[in-house]
């Protein structure tokens, strides 16, 4: 059953997978990710899928997907958002809704690094038959 949008699905989220990878030349994580690997990456993206909710169209849900940046040292992160928003639009079937910016400490110490969650949103069918 669904056979052929789960392929969709699929190739759409490895395409995104690599495409940031390919592009940014940092580490892809999907969903989550082990303490020791984040620990060992001080520049990252982990792809989260949310909930599916129903739209009007019967078949039819859609889907938040949010790429969480995670970045330290990089003055310029407003302009790697852009090139974020511009990666994940170009995957068939995603659109960019927006972003959430934070700076977060790291522990107790006086380090900061840049988290940022670019939001899009991705429409998938299914059987209703």
């Amino acid at each position: 059953m669904n056979e052929s949008w789960k392929e969709h699905l699929t190739a759409n989220q490895n395409k995104l997978a690599n495409d940031l990878e390919t592009i940014f030349k940092i580490p892809v994580f999907g969903d989550e990710a082990t303490k020791t690997e984040l620990a060992e990456a001080e520049n990252y993206f982990l792809i989260v899928y949310g909930d599916m909710q129903l739209t009007n169209t019967e078949g039819s849900l859609a889907q938040d997907v949010y790429v969480v940046y995670v970045s330290e040292d990089n003055p310029n992160v407003e302009f790697t958002t852009l090139d974020i928003i511009s990666v994940g639009s170009k995957v068939k079937g995603i659109t960019f809704g927006r972003t959430i910016k934070e700076r977060v400490q790291k522990g107790k110490t006086e380090d900061y690094f840049d988290r940022v969650t670019v939001i899009f949103r991705r429409m998938l069918k299914y059987d209703t038959r």
